[in-house]
């Protein structure tokens, strides 16, 4: 094994700016710090062409602090058989080289099908079928991520709301089988585990009896919610105390295990708070000390991996467009088998793509979300955004999804008359997403003043008719 991996870097976070007091290596306890780099892009256009673009002050910021440092990626997973169109892997590695983590790690899980000659995002990762081409398909992508990023890759063991399939591997089986192909090591989400578990499929301990455990490399620990009937890996809360006993369980058995994390989402740290946070860095640093570190390292790099078969591929794309067509257009049943369009799970996924969908509007085009719910109520808000997302594909970037949305919105002229004001503040935030994503300047014209405008939306309230006042304010790219 490289010498990097056998490195015992502690506890650690998921980087957030909210955390930032915990990486200034004044912490007793937090050694490791985890960035997921795609949280620092922006998806833009140049004369038509999309490409990434890296926020690269953050970048230096995190790569400066004080504190070793892991690399998780959550844009690009390798469980899938349609790539990215978009190049990235410049980027990654670029991150990497700066970061120099010990080692690197993605999702096995896909978020982009193939439809026609086009790819369309999913808007969700959503979990490869378990047999034994999705396991070649797998284990080339995790082999070329490593190649091109010149690092040790560990997958992450998916969280999966579908039920279990008599012809599918179980959870276990097809993570082993993807880490000894890919000669991979393994990240073990335990809540996601645990929440397959809670959620019908397979008992968490039976998953890690069938795992091999010489290959985990890090843990993931997190907290989540009930919705629907299922219990989300929502990364939401602290960690619930049923898994704290089960990672207690587990971690003594995990001989190179180098790296214990938790996660938290932005939007939920001020539920949890600081004082939170530091409760759980101490049960983590309780579960730290209970690992036994064994001289045994398995020997990697002898497993030749082989590029899947076009059939493969074929069977693989297969899935991914028929579980696609079972959560975007359900009643059209002739793009899916009967057992996707019967899964419950189908329902969860397709909430959880709109949840998605409407938290990324609802953050980028705050002011017009908010005339919009006061013009037309909730009910009538949810219909508009309805028919958006049935007429426009979902857009991982939440500035490319606001873009649409504001086109969307702009073929709807009877609407903006409805609710005055609502052009200019949707030609305003419309402005702004195009200097960011389109490198566009744009002229807004206003017929009151905007400062007055602004402030009645951001207390909650459509403004009044105030005088007219005409004038011009330029969004410079």
């Amino acid at each position: 094994m490289d010498s990097r991996i056998r490195r015992e870097l502690g506890v650690g976070l998921i980087y957030t700016r909210e955390l930032d007091s915990f990486f200034d290596g004044s912490h007793p306890v937090v050694g490791v710090v985890e960035l997921e780099p795609q949280t620092l892009w922006e998806k833009v256009a140049d004369n038509g062409e999309w490409s990434y673009r890296p926020n690269e002050a953050l970048l230096d910021r995190v790569a400066a602090l004080p504190l070793a440092k892991l690399m998780h990626g959550i844009g690009q997973p390798v469980g899938g058989a349609v790539p990215d169109t978009v190049e990235h892997f410049s980027l990654l590695k670029a991150a990497a080289d700066q970061l120099q983590p010990a080692w690197v790690s993605e999702h096995l899980s896909f978020n982009r099908v193939a439809i026609g000659e086009e790819v369309a995002e999913t808007g969700f990762l959503l979990p490869p079928r378990q047999d034994a081409a999705s396991v070649r398909v797998a284990a080339w992508n995790v082999s070329r991520y490593g190649y091109e990023l010149g690092r040790p890759v560990a997958f992450e063991t998916g969280v999966n709301y579908l039920r279990p399939r008599y012809d599918e591997m179980t959870d276990g089986e097809f993570w082993r089988a993807v880490a000894e192909r890919a000669d991979s090591g393994i990240l073990l989400d335990l809540h996601n585990v645990w929440c397959n578990e809670l959620n019908g499929r397979y008992r968490v301990r039976d998953v890690i009896d069938q795992l091999p455990l010489e290959r985990i490399w890090e843990m993931h620990l997190a907290g989540g919610m009930p919705m629907s009937g299922y219990w989300l890996d929502a990364h939401s809360d602290r960690i619930p105390r049923q898994l704290i006993e089960l990672a207690a369980e587990v971690i003594p058995r995990l001989p190179n295990l180098g790296a214990l994390m938790f996660e938290l989402l932005p939007e939920h740290f001020e539920k949890v708070g600081i004082d939170g946070v530091n409760k759980v860095i101490a049960e983590l640093a309780a579960l730290w000390e209970l690992r036994r570190p064994s001289q045994s390292r398995p020997d990697l790099g002898a497993t030749a991996v082989s590029r899947p078969t076009p059939a493969e591929l074929a069977e693989v794309r297969e899935w991914e467009t028929s579980l696609y067509w079972g959560i975007t257009d359900r009643e059209n049943s002739e793009h899916q088998p009967q057992v996707i369009v019967q899964d419950p799970g189908i329902d969860l996924y397709r909430e959880l793509v709109a949840d998605f969908r409407r938290g990324g509007l609802a953050q980028t085009l705050h002011h017009t979300m908010t005339m919009l719910l006061l013009g037309l109520g909730g009910q009538g808000t949810a219909e508009l955004l309805n028919s958006f997302f049935s007429a426009c594909s979902v857009q991982m970037y939440r500035a490319v999804e606001a873009d649409n949305f504001c086109r969307f919105l702009l073929e709807r002229p009877d609407l903006l008359r409805r609710i005055r004001y609502l052009r200019e503040v949707l030609n305003y935030e419309h402005a702004l997403i195009k200097a960011t994503v389109l490198g566009e300047d744009s002229q807004v014209e206003w017929t009151a003043d905007p400062t007055a405008i602004l402030q009645a939306v951001q207390r909650g309230q459509l403004p009044s008719t105030l005088p007219v006042v005409r004038s011009a304010m330029l969004i410079s790219a």
